[in-house]
């Protein structure tokens, strides 16, 4: 079961290989993911009870982890 989700990731990544290299796609992408991020972060600063604020934070971080792809899956090969 491990050596399988190991070998699916693998795939994945090698797919996700052409996105990330893409220089004009992958600036539009990541542009977007910084205008949501600034979105979440502007309603975080306005939140006021405390399971909104974790929601938005989890929002933030999984943004952020997006921002990182390229450097994950050329970091890979």
């Amino acid at each position: 079961m491990k050596k399988d989700l190991q070998v699916t990731m693998q795939h994945n990544i090698k797919r996700l290989s052409t996105f990330v290299n893409d220089k004009e796609v992958y600036e539009c992408f990541t542009d977007e993911l910084k205008a949501e991020i600034n979105q979440y972060q502007k309603s975080l600063e306005q939140a006021s009870d405390i399971p909104a604020i974790y929601r938005l934070q989890g929002n933030v971080l999984a943004l952020r982890r997006l921002l990182h792809l390229k450097e994950k899956v050329n970091g890979s090969n």
